[in-house]
């Protein structure tokens, strides 16, 4: 929820309806679910109505749906900047040497077979999009200039509501990366009943350290790699698979360009 209100924050105009109503939630998160429709309307200068619209355009049928995500958040400051060795006196070591192995983690386990066969889809399909959140969308934003440089131009979405938008609308003409380290970004997508049954339905791989998903059946290229939990296993990991498809694709787009180059060559002789 705190995602899906931070992307619609960062995607908003300054001083428009939706934009004040994400940021006083999120300024309010502890105290949210003491309010009413009214009251929400009031703190933020708009209507009922627009309070309605702001919630249905988030994926709630209401506000009374939106308040329930609230009823017991809590302050994960201290679970997500824990790591081990975050009590040490160094802590700028100790956090280094955990990215340091995080890292090494990453380039054991994950397969690079797999990566050379995305970065050939990410080639071959005429449409590609890759989603993600919080730190994964800035290496999702990362990965779409990079990506430029080859030629390819990649689409990506920073709000939740019109990822799924793009899910339900494309075909088997595209191709959506989903960057996720633990699958919430998938199982948010499901939560909204998304249509992804249908028989030309884009292809969906998904970059993931949650082994779990592996057998999901609206995943259809499945890529692994292993971390050790806590705050120096991102986005680090992420950034760097980002970089190993990036080149990847850089490879195969010039030896394409070379042999097309090689052949155009042979018939002007000829």
């Amino acid at each position: 929820m705190v995602i899906i209100l931070l992307a619609t924050l960062n995607s908003e105009p300054i001083g428009t309806n939706d934009y004040w109503l994400s940021k006083f939630i999120l300024c309010h998160l502890k105290e949210i679910h003491k309010y009413n429709i009214s009251d929400l309307a009031k703190a933020c200068c708009v209507s009922n109505s627009s309070v309605s619209r702001f919630c249905r355009k988030i994926g709630f049928q209401n506000f009374n749906e939106l308040k329930l995500q609230f009823f017991q958040y809590t302050n994960t400051a201290e679970k997500k900047f824990f790591y081990p060795g975050v009590q040490c006196s160094n802590f700028k070591d100790s956090y280094i040497d955990g990215i340091i192995e995080n890292l090494l983690l990453l380039k054991e386990s994950i397969c690079v077979t797999d990566l050379h066969r995305l970065a050939e889809d990410i080639v071959n399909y005429p449409n590609v999009a890759a989603f993600g959140s919080l730190h994964s969308q800035s290496a999702v934003l990362n990965f779409q200039t990079d990506l430029l440089s080859s030629g390819i131009v990649m689409d990506t979405r920073i709000c939740f509501q019109e990822q799924l938008e793009y899910m339900e609308q494309a075909d088997s003409n595209t191709l959506i990366v989903l960057f996720s380290r633990g699958g919430s970004h998938l199982k948010r997508f499901l939560l909204h009943h998304l249509q992804l049954s249908k028989r030309k339905r884009p292809k969906i791989v998904m970059i993931t350290a949650n082994k779990n998903l592996a057998s999901n059946k609206y995943i259809d290229q499945f890529i692994y790699y292993d971390e050790k939990e806590g705050f120096t296993a991102y986005p680090y990991a992420v950034e760097a698979i980002k970089g190993v498809l990036v080149l990847e694709v850089y490879r195969l787009v010039n030896k394409k360009n070379y042999k097309f180059a090689k052949m155009i060559h042979r018939l002007q002789r000829k």
